[in-house]
């Protein structure tokens, strides 16, 4: 890979993009607007690029049939899902999810508490990638919060979104965890799909 290439470059060399992305249709200010913050400078050139999308591969169903599934979901903030914003989902979850900081005071604070977690991704296994939205947006940092309790105490990574994707389908995983989620020969051959709303 060449080393001057940009984190998005050196993704795109490892993950093509959809040849149509699907795009949200509303602006960015409009996102922004209604988030009350900009979103991390790469993830919206990520976004551009790619649109709403979804990784998968042939891997093992429940039922140990070979099939597709898609192990990587990644949303367009300008999109609407059942009439919901990208914030007002982010909202939703945070108001589902505050209750159980009571049984679980080590989890994440959930956007939009201040520096509080607004994920940009979901797996196969319920897992959340996201920010910790502390200070400038393009220095926030990245965070996993999983079903269960295994991501918790993991530090946050000083890496954009796309740097994180990057290092995943590299196989040069940051968190320990993450070679638990990037099976490799397991999800052969992987795809990036457009993901329909």
């Amino acid at each position: 890979m060449d080393t001057n290439a940009s984190p998005l470059d050196g993704l795109l060399a490892l993950l093509s993009a959809p040849a149509s992305p699907v795009h949200g249709v509303r602006s960015w200010e409009e996102v922004f607007q209604e988030l009350g913050t900009a979103l991390p400078a790469d993830f919206v050139a990520l976004i551009e690029r790619y649109g709403a999308f979804e990784v998968g591969g042939l891997g093992e169903d429940d039922h140990g049939e070979r099939d597709y599934l898609e192990f990587l979901v990644v949303a367009d903030p300008r999109s609407e899902h059942r009439k919901v914003t990208w914030a007002q989902a982010a909202v939703l979850r945070a108001d589902a999810y505050n209750p159980l900081r009571e049984a679980f005071p080590d989890m994440h604070r959930l956007w939009p508490e201040p520096g509080g977690f607004l994920g940009w991704g979901t797996t196969i296994d319920g897992d959340w990638f996201g920010w910790l939205t502390e200070g400038e947006p393009d220095e926030w940092p990245i965070v996993a919060d999983g079903r269960d309790d295994e991501w918790r105490g993991e530090p946050p990574l000083r890496i954009t979104a796309t740097e994180f994707l990057l290092h995943w389908f590299s196989g040069a995983p940051d968190l320990p965890h993450m070679a638990q989620l990037w099976a490799g020969g397991e999800w052969e051959p992987v795809e990036c799909k457009p993901l329909s709303s």
